[in-house]
């Protein structure tokens, strides 16, 4: 994406609602230690039912936990990885503005 054809105004809106995003996801509210807990609690579902298959043989609820166990995984992933290009969006947000300051 090439930041130097965005006008502006359009940086600074943008670079104002992604800060105001980074602000609340960095925030110590339950939301937010939520999805850090969904990983692990994931993570141990996971490992649960994968531990009672091999042990006692495959059925519903294991299976059940398993799959739980990956959707969760997958979401904290998805969720983490969003986080970080959020970051990331804003450091070149943050570049290109300061950028235009020095060339004014």
């Amino acid at each position: 994406m090439d930041l130097a054809n965005w006008t502006d105004a359009e940086l600074i809106s943008i670079r104002e609602k992604l800060h105001t995003w980074c602000v609340k996801r960095q925030e110590p509210t339950w939301a937010n230690k939520f999805l850090n807990w969904t990983g692990f609690v994931g993570a141990f579902a996971f490992l649960t039912g994968l531990t009672d298959i091999f042990f006692g043989g495959p059925n519903a609820t294991n299976v059940l936990l398993v799959v739980v166990g990956i959707l969760a995984c997958v979401s904290w992933y998805k969720g983490d990885k969003q986080r970080k290009k959020n970051i990331s969006f804003l450091e070149k947000l943050d570049q290109e503005i300061s950028r235009r300051r020095d060339k004014s």
